[in-house]
């Protein structure tokens, strides 16, 4: 069996490495890797995005472990969020006694007398019925609305899961100045000393693998019981297909989808992204691992510091930093050359004291179409009617805009090998 692997993101090199049958991976871009790419500019390296290596499988944290070898760097999470001008330790519930006095007030009174009724139907009043309204309003909502591009109300429900919901004990012991830890299988993370996260993407790839760049599949057929993928110059042929790049792009290449099909593809909404690498002459930038931003003043939500993962993607005596920057067409940050969005995130952080804009010496940026999957209030329905057709053609999605859902890279070595091993037990 010949199995055609479309997509070259870190889901589609672990199938490959983990698939018994002859495969063949085709990748848009110039090389593989996806999201989990890693840029160098002027001695600096930066990611798209703060990838941590972190997982809750042991099976995943094992691989890791066998792919990275000695290239590993134990890291202690120092998140945290930058509210009024304070710096609150992330979870924002977990250390209340930061804050302001009023707001800390604030936020444990709403905790406590939390008097939120009715149905909880979508992701505000899911914020308002968990935490009360002082930590819905003050941070939960407003980071919520940045980070996803959209009003909480048209939020559903569907990742709610994922959120640890805090004990009373805990977020009474912080509001009071009491050192508490929340979301503790995150407390320690994994990165890779040399390379950035690409290093990761790099290690699964073997002397077996069989990996073709440059080719943009333009159209996908069913030729008997196989598959042929074109990209307008040539043709390969397959017995069974995975598609491993995103879904808007996939349904494209494929005749005949019926309609309703189409409009559900076109239902699942996505987020595009900017990363802005900022690099600065000091060692400013190195004593925490990221920032979240709820102030909507400010374009970007979350940055992340690079020489707090790894020396190595700073020169010596200077630091960096990644500002994460969600946009959508038309919503007046989309439309931004790299300079403007670059002067608009240095000028941003330099006002609320993340950095001072005179110690810049390096910037660049990259630009992301696919980014986040959005949990609209539509997702679930549409999401199924799309896994519901590829099944139907004997194709499988496997990875986040693949399958249309918003998983780490820990989840995505975790599906491909199950994926894997699901083909490999067919003839």
């Amino acid at each position: 069996m010949r199995v055609g692997i479309l997509g070259g993101g870190i889901t589609g090199v672990a199938i490959q490495r983990f698939l018994d049958h002859d495969s063949l991976v085709l990748e848009a871009s110039e090389k593989p890797g996806g999201l989990c790419r890693t840029f160098f500019k002027d001695g600096f390296g930066y990611d798209l995005g703060g990838h941590i290596l972190f997982s809750k499988n042991e099976r995943v944290n094992g691989l890791v472990d066998e792919l990275l070898g000695d290239n590993i760097n134990q890291c202690r999470r120092a998140n945290k969020i930058l509210f009024g001008g304070r710096y609150v330790k992330y979870p924002f519930e977990n250390d209340l006694g930061s804050l302001a006095p009023e707001d800390a007030y604030d936020c444990l009174i709403g905790y406590l007398r939390n008097d939120f009724s009715g149905e909880v139907t979508n992701l505000s009043e899911w914020a308002y019925a968990t935490f009360g309204k002082g930590i819905a309003e003050k941070y939960f909502v407003p980071y919520n609305e940045k980070i996803w591009n959209i009003s909480a109300e048209q939020l559903g429900l569907d990742f709610v899961e994922r959120i640890p919901k805090p004990p009373m004990e805990d977020v009474v012991r912080s509001a009071l100045g009491i050192e508490t830890e929340g979301y503790l299988h995150q407390l320690y993370f994994r990165y890779p000393k040399e390379g950035g996260v690409e290093s990761l993407v790099r290690a699964l790839i073997d002397q077996r693998s069989q990996i073709v760049c440059d080719f943009r599949v333009l159209s996908v057929k069913r030729v008997g019981k196989g598959w042929e993928v074109s990209n307008g110059d040539d043709v390969h042929r397959f017995d069974r297909l995975v598609v491993s790049f995103p879904i808007h792009e996939a349904i494209r290449c494929f005749a005949d989808v019926p309609e309703e099909v189409r409009q559900a593809v076109d239902g699942l909404r996505y987020n595009s992204m900017r990363v802005v690498l900022v690099g600065v002459g000091t060692e400013s930038l190195l004593d925490k691992s990221a920032v979240y931003i709820p102030d909507p003043s400010v374009v970007t939500h979350r940055v992340c510091f690079m020489g707090y993962f790894s020396d190595r993607l700073v020169r010596p005596g200077t630091s960096s930093l990644i500002a994460e920057v969600t946009t959508n067409p038309g919503d007046g940050v989309h439309e931004l050359n790299d300079e403007d969005l670059t002067a608009r995130v240095v000028a941003d952080l330099d006002r609320v004291g993340i950095l001072e804009a005179g110690d810049v010496i390096v910037t660049d940026v990259q630009r992301l179409t696919y980014a986040y999957p959005v949990y609209t209030l539509s997702y679930r329905k549409n999401q199924a009617t799309v896994h519901r057709y590829f099944a139907d053609q004997g194709i499988e999605l496997c990875g986040r805009f693949a399958e249309f859902d918003y998983i780490n890279s820990d989840e995505c070595l975790n599906r491909a090998m199950a994926l894997a091993e699901r083909l490999n037990a067919v003839n």
